[in-house]
């Protein structure tokens, strides 16, 4: 949220993104400095270099998972936070993640990361601190088939995830390329609704979190603080839904900009969603 100078609060939760290459550093600068604001994580960890999901169920990188997991709890524990919540490579329905293995091999390395933390008492159902947020770009959840593919099974999740944006003509075009949508793209049922959805009939009960989300700034100024506003009548109404953080960057490989920065309109709006009294809970 650097260079958001208008949204009058701290959030209540960071989104930090972790590697089995770089484990070893956490916390972060940046997840030291959202822990000392009294913030509290959602903590990916990805399987890093030349590490697929095949080895990462058979065990090759427990040594330096668990000294994560056992990190991540501590960081927990000494700041008083109720939880941290983390997550085994996210949006592994993602085209990047299409060499790592098959959905059922995703499956197996998040259940066996699941159980090493649980082994070690490291689990909110085990003592400890961790809550496992498992997420999907919000394109898996427009076809079930999919989303069910990826699930690990509700023994083993304590929050679904969904990611999701709203891109215009963006996508794999040149940066600024920023078209007006068709109306009903900027509605967030459009984006989130099929995650609801599922989340409903495969997951009752549990809280969907929002981990990623944001707009471009489109041709016409109007339609981006118009999106974060409908975000916020759309998050209140959905009490399923228990925290959103909004991206507040350039996408990856491709030119997507969700930066708010030079957008005052829209940190305005995002400031006016973050003072709504239904955000003010601690997730």
């Amino acid at each position: 949220m650097s260079g958001l100078t208008h949204l009058g609060r701290s959030p209540a939760i960071v989104r930090t993104y972790d590697t089995i290459d770089t484990a070893g550093a956490f916390p972060s600068t940046d997840e030291t400095s959202a822990l000392h604001s009294g913030a509290t994580l959602l903590a990916s960890l990805g399987t890093g270099h030349n590490r697929d999901w095949a080895s990462i169920a058979a065990g090759t990188s427990d040594t330096t998972v668990l000294k994560y997991l056992r990190a991540v709890n501590t960081a927990a524990t000494t700041r008083h936070l109720n939880a941290i919540y983390v997550s085994f490579n996210h949006e592994p329905n993602a085209k990047i993640d299409a060499g790592k293995g098959s959905p059922a091999q995703f499956v197996a390395a998040w259940r066996h990361v699941y159980q090493l933390a649980a082994a070690a008492h490291l689990n909110a159902q085990t003592g400890g601190r961790l809550r496992w947020v498992w997420i999907l770009n919000a394109n898996g959840f427009d076809h079930p088939s999919t989303a069910n593919s990826f699930w690990p099974g509700s023994p083993t999740v304590d929050v679904v995830g969904v990611d999701g944006y709203v891109t215009g003509s963006c996508s794999k075009k040149t940066s600024g390329n920023y078209l007006d949508p068709a109306k009903n793209a900027t509605k967030p049922e459009a984006v989130f609704g099929p995650a609801l959805k599922w989340s409903t009939a495969h997951a009752a009960g549990k809280s969907v979190f929002i981990p990623e989300w944001g707009s471009i700034p489109f041709t016409s100024p109007g339609l981006r603080p118009s999106f974060i506003q409908a975000m916020t009548h759309y998050v209140v109404a959905h009490p399923q839904i228990g925290a959103v953080m909004y991206w507040n960057d350039h996408a990856h490989r491709d030119s997507c900009d969700y930066t708010l920065d030079k957008d005052l309109a829209s940190q305005r709006a995002l400031a006016a969603m973050g003072a709504h009294a239904h955000f003010q809970a601690h997730p």
